[in-house]
């Protein structure tokens, strides 16, 4: 006779959707979506994310290849 397999839920993760649309900084454990409350530097060749809370880079990107912030 099988065993009944119980199911739980862990809560303590967003869902994986949300992952992919929240970056994080490595160096103060800050999250913000995107499209959030980051400094946004950009350059003739770059456009940089930055921690607002600490400095740090989260994300650097051509200009070439980065898509216009908040597009849907």
């Amino acid at each position: 006779m099988p065993m009944p397999t119980s199911s739980t839920h862990d809560d303590s993760q967003p869902p994986p959707e949300e992952q992919k649309r929240v970056l994080f900084c490595p160096n103060c454990d800050h999250r913000s979506p995107i499209t959030g409350d980051w400094d946004v530097t950009t350059t003739s060749e770059e456009r940089l994310l930055v921690c607002a809370g600490c400095g740090t880079v989260v994300d650097r990107r051509s200009r070439r290849w980065s898509d216009p912030l908040g597009a849907t």
